[in-house]
């Protein structure tokens, strides 16, 4: 398993380093992992200061639901 662990990391690292900066999901993509586990290698190699996140956005559910939870607000005046 530790075997597994190394080369999943090293695979996520090589990648970054080829390809340049890419979403989870686009990473997930090319080296066939779930975005779920791409994203939690993806938080230990930042807390080991392997690599950095640069970029944070919410998803188009939940600006959506910002926004009606906006319209919904009475007005202050």
């Amino acid at each position: 398993m530790i075997d597994w662990w190394n080369e999943t990391d090293d695979a996520i690292v090589e990648c970054l380093r080829t390809t340049g900066p890419m979403s989870p999901e686009e990473l997930s993509r090319r080296i066939g992992l779930s975005v779920g586990d791409v994203t939690a290698f993806l938080a230990m190699l930042v807390r080991e200061e392997r690599v950095r996140i640069r970029a944070v956005e919410l998803t188009p559910e939940e600006e959506h639901r910002l926004d009606r939870r906006q319209a919904a607000a009475p007005a202050n005046e």
